[in-house]
């Protein structure tokens, strides 16, 4: 029996007890620690409520990553209207770049008297990265941060949590990057709120990080950051579309409005993109239903013994019910389709490693794996290669 109950977590947080879904978790470094994780779509999204530490009855919250929300407003027309609050102690307003990946987050776990045990990196859903058959998150993040002390640094003497953003075509989402992978800092959060751009960019340079690039610095005036807004909006909607048909090149941006000492972030993407991840007609979209996939993947999700019910249980949480009832065999269909190519990877993957070759040794590979597939296959190994470790 714990020390806090489930009600009292929910009171002290305000998110009702229906949003936390017990865990139960073991550090890297060996700490077994167990309590709540909130899935409520706000600004508790992600957060821990650990109520056991090694045997140890204790309540800690610790936050994660903060659901991010469109600055929309509906007018009498049922139209959407940008709508940006500026209290007056803003001194810093600026647009950064929306970056599409996995957000991988540091964090302290402490002892009651305070001292940071161990510095844990987490996906938003997770209490530790976790690993997976069907995704290398470990690999991934020590690819590109083979040193991670001055990241655990930062954490332990700043008092912070930080969240990255894991990204480029080693970790394929929506965007089409020409980057292999990145891991770029974006947010810092102290005492539960997001910190300033000032306090944020100081910890990226003093402890050498890289740090999500500005678009923007603007005036902190609610009609001129509208105004921006939208031409933002206008210009990386052309951006994509020069890219060509059902090719997205960037995601989004990010405004960012800070005091001294915290920040409030408001979402801009394209139309073309926000219709893929919040539509006011609710359509569920192929699209739709593959990131929704990939989230799952990323958080750890077991296909092997999963079920579409699931995929259509994750929609439902931004959808109508019935709109995704009503899609339930698009659905279906690409819940297959994804998991027999999660299947073919592993393969793939498994056939690699048996070969003892380097990966970047592509021709000796490629003649290698032709021996295992049909020659027509051999433009999909060549992707997931370069994919799946960075070559080509």
């Amino acid at each position: 029996m714990t020390f806090a109950t489930l009600d009292q977590i929910a009171a002290i947080t305000d998110a009702s007890g229906r949003h936390w879904q017990p865990f139960d978790a073991v550090s890297p470094g060996g700490i077994h620690f167990s309590g709540y994780l909130c899935r409520q779509e706000s600004d508790k999204l992600g957060m821990l409520a650990v109520t056991l530490l090694d045997g140890q009855e204790r309540l800690e919250f610790i936050p994660a990553m903060p659901k991010i929300h469109y600055p929309y407003i509906q007018d009498r027309e049922g139209r959407l209207q940008v709508s940006i609050s500026v209290p007056i102690n803003i001194v810093d307003a600026r647009f950064t770049v929306k970056l599409d990946g996995t957000a991988i987050i540091f964090y302290p776990l402490t002892a009651p008297d305070g001292q940071v045990l161990e510095v844990i990196p987490r996906t938003r859903l997770l209490p530790v990265l976790a690993p997976s058959r069907w995704g290398d998150w470990h690999g991934l993040l020590a690819e590109v941060l083979p040193d991670r002390a001055p990241v655990e640094r930062a954490v332990r003497e700043q008092h912070v949590v930080l969240a990255f953003e894991l990204w480029g075509y080693r970790n394929p989402h929506l965007i089409r990057y020409d980057t292999p992978l990145a891991l770029t800092l974006h947010t810092a959060i102290r005492h539960r709120k997001p910190a300033s751009y000032r306090r944020l960019a100081d910890i990226a340079q003093r402890y050498g990080l890289d740090l999500v690039p500005t678009l923007e610095m603007a005036a902190p005036d609610a009609d001129g950051l509208a105004a921006a807004y939208r031409r933002w909006q206008a210009q990386i909607e052309a951006q994509n579309q020069a890219a060509g048909p059902d090719v997205f090149v960037q995601e989004g941006a990010i405004l960012m409005l800070s005091t001294a000492e915290t920040a409030a972030y408001w979402k801009c993407k394209p139309p073309s993109i926000e219709e893929i991840h919040w539509q006011a007609d609710q359509h569920i979209s192929k699209e739709i239903v593959r990131q929704a996939l990939l989230k799952l993947l990323e958080n750890g999700y077991d296909f092997a013994n999963g079920r579409p019910e699931d995929v259509q249980a994750a929609l439902e949480v931004d959808f109508d019910p019935q709109q995704v009832a009503a899609e339930a065999d698009l659905i279906q269909r690409m819940y297959l389709d994804f998991t027999v190519e999660l299947q073919r990877q592993e393969w793939l993957r498994s056939l690699v490693d048996a070969s003892s070759l380097d990966p970047h040794d592509l021709p000796n590979l490629m003649r290698h794996l032709g021996q295992h597939y049909a020659k027509r296959e051999m433009g999909w190994i060549y992707a997931n290669v370069k994919t799946l470790y960075g070559v080509g």
